[in-house]
């Protein structure tokens, strides 16, 4: 990909974290409609940089993904269990945060609410690297089955079940990375064409005038397992995405957005602290407060984190999956490699 198609990924990952945080917020409105396509958003962009590794290098390949997503997820969850037990001096409630980060999926609530994201991401990175291997109409006829067997979770009592990691949440992520993964020429291409965006905007708009009016009913809660719409769980989250896309791609062409594409590199700091940040504030203001100051303060002060943070090879290591520190200057695009290997978005 060349420079401008990979800013304008790394600038809607900016935006996709921005809509994560806005969601958490605790406004009702935004988190519904934001809900749509957040999460998706995310595979498919990730899916967007995915590169196929053979299959005699697969195993090795997929201990250093699970290395690079799992030492960060390790690291917060310690940091944040420890910050607790000092306030505290609670073991028991201690042993019970480790419990559920080794655990994972839907125990993990509160501070540890997006953790469940990235076990969810290692699986669905590494159930598509494994499918990648066979033929073509082997991979479309897997992922098919994959998508209808997790709406078939959804719609029994089956999406009950906490299993460990949300596991089976990647049957319906895996659809959005392989969105992603074949799109990687037609996507760019299309959002390219000026006639994109003034045909998906007002696509967008009207699916949210028909669920407004109660023509349609619609909503998406991946981590709850809550897609029950077959049709409508593709083509929602894909046609509100591609709008993204579009958009971010020609405001990359009018406005800088490198800050974005920055914004966009550190979605791993962001993703993990912006609710124990945000939840600790409130405590200390003894008070819920809106959107704005909860974005704010929840894209904020991570980013400022992960700076300080970038400075300390050690840190780097375990809090953004990289080494940090002093580097030799590199191009855009080994940068945006080397960290989307390991970002949340990717």
């Amino acid at each position: 990909m060349n420079k401008q198609r990979e800013l304008w990924i790394d600038a809607a990952k900016g935006f996709s974290i921005i809509f994560v945080v806005m969601g958490h917020s605790g406004d009702a409105a935004a988190n519904h409609y934001l809900s749509w396509f957040r999460m998706p958003l995310f595979f498919i962009l990730s899916g967007l940089v995915f590169k196929p590794v053979d299959s005699c290098r697969y195993l090795g390949w997929a201990a250093k993904r699970t290395k690079g997503l799992m030492t960060p997820y390790a690291a917060y969850g310690m940091l944040i269990a420890t910050v607790l037990l000092l306030f505290s001096f609670n073991f028991k409630d201690f042993a019970e945060n480790i419990a559920r980060l080794l655990y994972g999926g839907l125990s993990l609530t509160g501070p540890y609410g997006v953790f469940w994201f990235i076990t969810c991401l290692l699986f669905t990175q590494l159930l598509f690297g494994y499918i990648v291997r066979y033929p073509m109409r082997t991979q479309l006829l897997l992922i098919t089955a994959a998508y209808s067997l997790s709406h078939l979770i959804s719609l029994t009592s089956l999406h009950t079940f906490n299993l460990p990691w949300n596991i089976d949440v990647s049957l319906l992520a895996v659809t959005y990375y392989a969105v992603g993964y074949y799109g990687k020429k037609a996507i760019p291409a299309l959002i390219r064409r000026r006639i994109t965006l003034p045909l998906l905007l007002p696509l967008c708009a009207g699916v949210v005038a028909l669920e407004r009016a109660g023509m349609i009913r619609y909503s998406l809660n991946m981590k709850y397992k809550e897609y029950d719409a077959v049709v409508l769980d593709l083509f929602i989250p894909l046609l509100v995405s591609l709008t993204i896309c579009a958009g971010v791609y020609w405001l990359s062409r009018l406005f800088p957005l490198q800050w974005l594409g920055n914004l966009g590199r550190n979605t791993i700091a962001i993703m993990y602290l912006h609710l124990p940040v945000n939840y600790a504030l409130k405590y200390l203001l003894g008070a819920d407060y809106g959107l704005v100051p909860f974005t704010l303060v929840g894209v904020g002060v991570p980013l400022l984190a992960a700076l300080w943070i970038s400075r300390f090879p050690v840190l780097s290591r375990l809090y953004l999956g990289h080494h940090g520190g002093s580097r030799p200057a590199v191009s855009y695009s080994e940068r945006t490699a080397v960290r989307s290997s390991v970002s949340p978005g990717d």
